[in-house]
């Protein structure tokens, strides 16, 4: 058995995904897939459009063996803590032989090269760093600057400034760097493999050949655009699920839906909203002041937004006061190497095998259903009640028009989703 694990958020399954899944595996000579998902909020700060179990069992129907959720005190935040939390993870089986990640550039060797020099900051590195930063130059800039000089003048590679900035300032190059960064400091066996991303860039939102982004899914669905507008560009098995949550009025669900409980809970706890993970330097006045001025999530973004503060970064920010994440707790995450437990999603017989591979590697928690875990360990706690929490949050929108199908806590009554081969 040869496992691949892959770091993924589904949001939806899409065509790029598949061939991402069936290079990733060709790559790495993969038997068998894990994939490690966020749950019901994303690292961009926003909700996924259907709940998690879809979406596994989408990913196992379309070949993955075994989905398992990310902890959403790692899954909402920055790709530092994002990744930490992934390939801890994913580590804590001792069943995972490789990782592959798309990135911009398709190639692992510069990917590891800086961040080996990131892990280890050599002296000489951090002169040249603290020389840029005294020149007043924001942090990425400076960083690039300093280890452009680094290897310049060690010969490490052969790249020029430019092209270096453009590797560390793209989205999936900066999470990869990020997962080999989490592999060297674990000291972890897990081999990185990455793939170049192909035809549609990460944010387009246009639809026009049989992959695109899922920003621009997302988009589509949106838009109320007719649902067979997407059918050229997900798996038929995706497609399908969608239509079927769609015609049985689970509706995609979308983050300006927790406006209203958002500006509640600043409102609320307006002196105490600094206690949430990043929400520093005074960005708290800012948003309480706007808010007041503000009546949509997107002119609330729009007002709080600034150079310092990228749209992306204020959504995570509002999340996490949305989900009450403190600062201690995702410390605490942050400090914890060994995640305590993994929680099954989806899988299919290859998973069963990968599952009793844990069990036999590994001493960590393997949640089938919640309801039969004792939990005794305090951080395995500290996670599950975030996990939870999300849940019955996401589930306020997401069973808006299925008051009858909810049951209370529905961590507690939905189980793994078996999908038998066909």
């Amino acid at each position: 058995m040869k496992v691949l694990g892959l770091i993924v958020e589904y949001n939806p399954f899409h065509n790029g995904h598949m061939h991402h899944l069936l290079e990733s595996k060709k790559k790495s000579g993969a038997t068998h897939t894990v994939a490690i998902m966020s749950g019901h909020f994303l690292q961009r700060g926003e909700p996924a459009l259907f709940d998690k179990w879809t979406r596994a069992k989408a990913a196992v129907e379309s070949g993955v063996d075994l989905v398992i959720e990310l902890p959403t005190l790692y899954a909402t935040q920055s790709a530092e803590f994002f990744s930490h939390g992934a390939i801890s993870t994913l580590n804590s089986t001792n069943s995972i032989d490789s990782i592959c990640f798309g990135s911009e550039i398709g190639d692992i060797d510069i990917l590891y090269q800086i961040s080996q020099i990131l892990v280890d900051e050599p002296e000489e590195f951090k002169q040249h760093l603290k020389y840029h930063l005294n020149e007043g130059l924001l942090f990425p800039t400076a960083r690039s600057k300093a280890l452009f000089k680094y290897i310049s003048n060690n010969k490490i590679l052969n790249i020029t400034e430019n092209s270096l900035y453009e590797v560390l300032n793209s989205s999936n190059n900066i999470l990869g760097i990020e997962y080999i960064k989490s592999i060297i400091k674990l000291k972890s066996s897990i081999k990185p493999y990455t793939i170049q991303r192909i035809k549609s860039e990460y944010n387009s939102t246009d639809i026009n050949s049989s992959i695109c982004s899922a920003t621009a899914i997302r988009q589509s669905l949106k838009s109320n655009e007719n649902l067979e507008d997407l059918i050229n560009v997900v798996p038929n098995t995706t497609y399908k699920l969608m239509e079927s949550q769609i015609d049985n009025n689970f509706n995609p669900v979308f983050d300006d839906y927790f406006y209203n409980i958002l500006i509640g809970t600043i409102l609320r706890e307006e002196k105490n909203i600094n206690k949430y993970f990043d929400v520093n330097e005074g960005i708290e006045n800012k948003i309480i002041n706007s808010i007041m001025n503000t009546s949509s999530l997107d002119e609330l973004l729009m007002s709080v937004k600034s150079k310092r503060y990228t749209m992306t970064k204020i959504k995570r920010i509002l999340t996490n006061i949305l989900l009450s994440i403190k600062k201690e707790d995702v410390i605490k995450a942050k400090n914890t190497d060994n995640i305590p437990y993994i929680r099954i999603l989806a899988f299919n017989d290859k998973g069963r095998e990968i599952i009793r591979n844990i069990k036999k590697n590994s001493d960590v928690t393997i949640i089938n259903k919640l309801s039969s875990v004792n939990i005794k360990d305090e951080n395995l706690k500290l996670f599950l009640n975030y996990d939870i929490k999300s849940t019955n949050l996401y589930n306020i929108m997401y069973y808006k028009n299925r008051k009858d199908k909810i049951k209370g806590y529905m961590d507690y009554y939905i189980s793994p989703i078996y999908v038998k081969k066909t």
